[in-house]
């Protein structure tokens, strides 16, 4: 196969004795990952099957634990979800410095331990963020990380590729989201059957690592298995930025003999900033042919679109504006790393000038969870990966989803619009 991701499994360490042997013509292969990521809501709904199993985590030192979904807890319910969890992380061992710092995947990618040639699978559907740096990641259901805390492996079907080549130039107006919504229009929700989505970066200038970050968090919802980038300067660039060196990149890209199972080329020069419409991520238009409805909120932040280039882009559009009082503004930085650069930049004074209400780094309005959810009859414009009925609160709510540049021009105009009217 000689894919990319086919290359990472086979590099990942071989699992430990014990474990039941793979038929020969099985199309599944025991892998031991390099880290399990996990937070309080999926994590806390295994604790007690793995204690009615007698077992503990085998490798806690390879679990990347955070909070963030129930953080601070909004509810007596969530807040007894995290007591559980915290006594659990406590109990067996597993590293805490994670816990309260912001979201899993935010933080995932801000640590030294993610890089290129990992293999990372988690407890949540969006892992598949960590893509971007060259890694496998992908999510997997409670029974898959069950296993894997309990014997440190993980049985995995080697997904084919399909590769993604950009070409051209984008716009300054445009960003990952909408390369993201991009792809969801072409693939659809589930288009891309388990397939993973190999991303080659032939573009003029580079696609920045923000926007690759947002691109693979999003692969998951095109239904790929997992979205990796294929390392090039840009991920060395950024390694050094993060933690002072860069690997070497050797064998970390598809073979010659590559055996892909479709190839899309896409040049990003005519790409326009882009919504996805509310009930579904796939259902993709031009912003400036959105509703004229008025908007209720706009959100920026999840581990989709709260990184400090989407605080910064917003904070460009809003500079020297104020959205409209009965308006709410909800930004969420997507870890304390991010909160604390845009205080430093001075990104978060302009947003609270602009009217925004700044709220702490967790997972917060996306998902439903807290600080920011929707009334009936409210529409939502969210820099967030689903929009589905009930995502943010109530189900008679409508969410469109887009760039936090999209998202802060439409907060300035009161109704969904192109941010070119407002950034030329």
């Amino acid at each position: 196969m000689s894919t990319l991701t086919a290359r990472l499994l086979a590099r990942a360490p071989a699992p430990a004795d014990g474990l039941p042997k793979m038929p020969p013509d099985s199309a599944y292969r025991w892998v031991e990952p390099h880290l399990v990521l996990g937070h309080e809501a999926t994590i806390a709904l295994l604790i007690e099957r793995l204690r009615r199993a007698g077992k503990r985590i085998r490798y806690p030192e390879r679990c990347f634990f955070a909070a963030d979904h129930f953080t601070p807890p909004a509810t007596a319910e969530r807040a007894g979800i995290l007591k559980k969890y915290l006594e659990f992380v406590e109990d067996e061992g597993v590293p805490q410095r994670h816990l309260f710092q912001g979201i899993s995947h935010q933080l995932m990618v801000e640590d030294a331990r993610c890089l290129p040639g990992a293999v990372i699978v988690g407890a949540d559907s969006h892992t598949t963020m960590a893509g971007a740096l060259g890694a496998f990641a992908a999510g997997f259901g409670s029974t898959d990380i069950l296993a894997v805390l309990a014997t440190g492996a993980v049985a995995i079907r080697v997904p084919e590729a399909i590769r993604v080549r950009w070409t051209g130039a984008l716009h300054r107006a445009c960003s990952g989201k909408d390369l993201a919504l991009d792809l969801m229009r072409r693939f659809g929700e589930g288009g891309a059957a388990y397939r993973a989505l190999e991303f080659v970066d032939s573009t003029d200038s580079r696609i920045c690592m923000a926007d690759r970050l947002t691109v693979c968090n999003l692969a998951v919802d095109a239904g790929a298995k997992n979205g990796v980038v294929i390392p090039d300067e840009v991920t060395l660039d950024w390694l050094r930025a993060r933690d002072g060196h860069a690997p070497a990149l050797d064998g970390l890209g598809p073979g010659d003999d590559a055996d892909y199972a479709d190839t899309l080329d896409l040049d990003v020069t005519s790409l326009e900033p882009l919504v996805a419409r509310p009930g579904s991520p796939a259902d993709v238009i031009p912003a400036r042919e959105a509703s004229q409805e008025k908007l209720h909120q706009v959100f920026i932040g999840s581990c989709a679109g709260g990184r400090f280039e989407d605080l910064r882009d917003a904070a460009e559009v809003l500079r020297g504006h104020r959205v409209r009082p009965t308006l709410r503004l909800v930004v969420t930085p997507a870890s304390q790393a991010v909160y604390r650069r845009a205080v430093r930049e001075g990104v978060v004074e302009v947003l609270i000038e602009a009217g925004a209400m700044v709220t702490a780094s967790a997972c917060g309005a996306c998902g439903g969870i807290d600080k920011g959810l929707l009334a009936d009859g409210e529409v939502c414009i969210s820099t967030s990966n689903r929009n589905f009925r009930g995502r943010m609160g109530s189900t008679e709510a409508r969410i469109y989803l887009a760039s936090a540049r999209t998202a802060a021009a439409s907060a300035l105009a009161g109704r969904v619009v192109d941010p070119r009217e407002f950034t030329p």
